[in-house]
């Protein structure tokens, strides 16, 4: 699904228009990304939780030439999926 799609989704289902929908979804993206980047973890119920992480700096092995390079160290975003959605997709 992208992007239009699920604002076009969430529009008719809750009876609001598009551009009411677009600027909910992308305050919710600028809220999730400041909260992250802040150290903090975003819960989104019946969804998952969405958590900031860090990955340690580590050498890997380029697959094209086997050559082996420097990962920098560097901040991931993680997301466990909540119990309701993964039993509704068992």
């Amino acid at each position: 699904m992208t992007k239009n799609e699920l604002i076009a989704a969430v529009a008719e289902q809750s009876s609001k228009s598009k551009a009411d929908v677009t600027v909910v979804l992308t305050s919710l993206a600028g809220t999730i990304s400041k909260t992250l980047a802040s150290g903090g973890d975003v819960s989104l119920g019946g969804v998952g939780k969405l958590s900031s992480a860090k990955r340690n700096a580590r050498q890997a092995r380029n697959p094209s030439t086997g050559a082996m390079i420097d990962v920098p160290a560097k901040t991931v975003v993680k997301f466990k999926v909540a119990k309701d959605l993964a039993d509704a997709l068992a």
